[in-house]
């Protein structure tokens, strides 16, 4: 990235929290492919298992990387940032000579990082629903603005809402890109039950869910103890994340 250069993109595995790919846009997070689900990015939900590479991530004390294999020498590929704002994928036809693109991120503005506001979901399945909603027991931070497609100031935990050790639980919200876990604290020790235990205990847990969910059935337990940022559903894929509400809610 050159410096001072604002329309200039970087791929980056961050490994704040709990990993994650970004797509940034100078200095600011431009769209976010999210954390490994243990077979894809959860927020690439075109990628299934290839037959053209092999991915794998490894995640442990002394080592964070992740890569995507080759199976056939003779396939040509490559993938790129450019101006516009887009990671971009190609794959050389020899018959065509030509390049031709099998995947591209950010698609449209929904695809931005945050688009939604805190504590909110981008449901990409409703074509007949506005794409932005709070999460449960959550409400409009700004009811005002919000019929309007202003979103920018999310959602926040619904008027005496009682969230502390007074009958709350969690509602299961399924198949979503998982909040930025650069704020998550992540215990790789822990399955599910014992991640809802943990959040349940800890009055400041805002949600959960598993670090690694197609792996293994799921493994390892992410924690969000502050807003939860940059949500999306989507029709078959994603992860399953758990809100905290209280019992009004339940």
């Amino acid at each position: 990235m050159i410096p001072g250069l604002e329309t200039s993109l970087t791929i980056k595995l961050d490994s704040t929290g709990f990993p994650q790919l970004f797509l940034y846009k100078g200095l600011a997070t431009f769209w976010r492919a999210g954390s490994w689900t243990g077979q894809r990015w959860v927020g690439i939900p075109e990628m299934r298992r290839s037959p053209i590479f092999n991915y794998s991530f490894v995640y442990n004390d002394e080592e964070i990387s992740a890569s995507g294999d080759i199976k056939d020498a003779s396939i040509i590929t490559r993938m790129i940032a450019n101006e516009t704002g887009e990671m971009q994928r190609f794959l050389w036809n020899h018959q065509d000579q030509r390049w031709v693109t099998i995947w591209s991120a950010p698609k449209e503005e929904r695809d931005f990082y945050g688009h939604c506001g805190p504590n909110s979901n981008c449901d990409q399945t409703q074509v007949d629903k506005l794409e932005c909603s709070c999460l449960p027991g959550f409400e409009p931070k700004s009811p005002e603005t919000w019929p309007l497609r202003d979103w920018s100031a999310g959602c926040a935990r619904r008027a005496n809402a009682s969230i502390c050790k007074h009958g709350e639980g969690f509602v299961k919200v399924a198949a979503v890109k998982i909040p930025d876990t650069a704020v998550a604290n992540a215990d790789m020790g822990l399955g599910l039950k014992q991640c809802q235990r943990k959040c349940l205990r800890n009055c400041s847990c805002m949600a959960y869910a598993s670090a690694f969910s197609e792996s293994n059935g799921g493994t390892g337990c992410l924690t969000w103890h502050g807003d939860l940022l940059d949500i999306n559903t989507y029709r078959d894929a994603g992860q399953d994340l758990f809100i905290r509400v209280d019992a009004v809610v339940l």
